[in-house]
């Protein structure tokens, strides 16, 4: 109901960011209403102080334990720094379970949450925090903003490089406000960095670290891991796992080009390579409406989309099906196959516009159900090695497996020079 309301409003009702101004404007009339935008904050919490080993971490808008934050939070968690980790999370006690003891959680998005947020010394992210700043979110001095991105070596424009996602002026406002009150960017690589400056309004202090994220490429065999998602899909270990990730749309889901997952699943018997099991994982911006991307319905089709940590679903996955998701650019430092299924090419390059063509990338390339079929069947896994490793050196990937380390140090380095004092005092004093 709440949602049906605010569409009706939004329809007679614009506002845009002036300064520190929120302007509304009731639809092609003079009528303009301005109200301050950090007032209420400040009158709230602006006295209040940062407290000095407050990590405050959100993961695409509160979408639970995972991504870079959930990596540097591990390693963080066995330092002798007293800290103090909060996670903003949606529907925090559904995902209470997934968070190591240590960690505090909050609701993503309440008068909680922003408490967090006015009192933490560090702010760990990987996505815009628009929804805060346009609730009057300031930074104080004495806080930190680290941004993590979610992407990679991404091939599909963002932010200030895409028309469509700058069609709404409050949206760019806020992002903008977003890009210059972050202090450190952390990127994978020199491919990486130029996309932040030029889709970040001009980044700056841009450290290539490396995406925390991707350590887990890097760990060898983790039984663990195995383990848990096979008892989360139900899954045997034995079976191989076909990881199917479409991305969202910004004008909506697609209507055409469904994938045929029996087909998918006869491509990969033709490969002799043992039996197979298939798994969707839909963007937090999506439905997980089936008819919307299957082309029918088939019973075997493990629904993934709830399960926390995508990076683990990659690391168990030995294919990845996409069309234009970052993932798969995290997935190929795995060394296992992965293919790229687009048939709405054209509309889409349209839409949202590439860094590069398609074909750059190592990846084989589908435009129908009978091509995904064939390039499934005669995938060769070490002409593909070539390709993928021509393609990190010409992206200059940084990616080796310690990044969340890097992060960790430059974490504890940022709070014990605000305080002033050593890890063994600051350990004492906890004490």
């Amino acid at each position: 109901m709440i949602k049906k309301i605010k569409s009706v409003i939004k329809k007679f009702v614009d506002y845009t960011i002036e300064d520190d101004m929120r302007v509304y404007r009731l639809r092609h009339t003079p009528v303009r209403l301005k109200k301050p935008l950090t007032k209420a904050f400040l009158q709230k919490y602006g006295s209040l102080a940062v407290e000095p080993y407050k990590i405050v971490c959100d993961n695409y808008m509160g979408s639970g334990y995972g991504c870079n934050g959930k990596y540097v939070t591990e390693i963080l968690l066995k330092s002798e720094t007293p800290y103090d980790i909060v996670w903003a999370v949606k529907e925090k006690e559904k995902h209470a379970a997934d968070f190591p003891e240590r960690v505090r959680i909050v609701e993503y998005g309440t008068e909680e949450a922003m408490y967090e947020y006015a009192t933490a010394a560090v702010w760990l992210c990987n996505y815009h925090l628009i929804y805060y700043f346009n609730r009057g979110l300031v930074k104080k001095p004495g806080q930190s903003y680290i941004q993590m991105w979610h992407g990679s070596f991404g091939i599909k424009k963002i932010e200030n490089d895409c028309g469509i996602l700058n069609s709404v002026k409050s949206w760019t406002a806020l992002a903008k406000k977003n890009a210059a009150e972050t202090d450190y960017w952390i990127s994978n690589s020199g491919f990486e960095t130029g996309v932040y400056r030029s889709a970040f309004w001009g980044a700056g202090n841009i450290l290539e670290y490396g995406h925390p994220r991707n350590d887990i490429f890097f760990d060898g065999d983790r039984p663990d891991i195995r383990a848990s998602v096979n008892g989360a899909l139900g899954i045997s270990d034995s079976a191989k796992l076909c990881l199917y990730v479409p991305t969202f749309r910004e004008k909506g889901e697609p209507q055409t080009g469904k994938i045929d997952v029996a087909n998918v699943l006869a491509g990969f018997k033709a490969r002799g390579e043992g039996d197979w099991s298939f798994a969707v994982r839909f963007h937090p911006r999506m439905k997980d409406s089936e008819r919307s991307f299957f082309l029918e319905r088939w019973d075997g089709i493990v629904n993934a989309t709830d399960y926390p940590d995508i990076q683990e679903l990659l690391f168990r996955a030995d294919a990845v099906i996409t069309d234009y998701s970052s993932c798969v650019f995290d997935f190929l430092l795995g060394k296992k196959m992965a293919f790229l299924y687009v048939p709405d090419r054209a509309a889409y390059l349209d839409e949202r516009g590439f860094y590069y063509p398609l074909e750059e990338s190592p990846f084989p390339i589908a435009e129908s159900n009978e091509d995904l079929f064939l390039q499934i069947k005669n995938f060769d896994r070490k002409s593909y090695g070539k390709r993928k490793d021509a393609f990190l050196a010409q992206k200059q990937s940084k990616e080796d497996g310690r990044a969340a380390l890097r992060v960790a140090a430059l974490i504890e380095r940022i709070l014990l020079e605000r305080c002033g004092r050593t890890k063994e005092e600051a350990a004492q004093n906890h004490a």
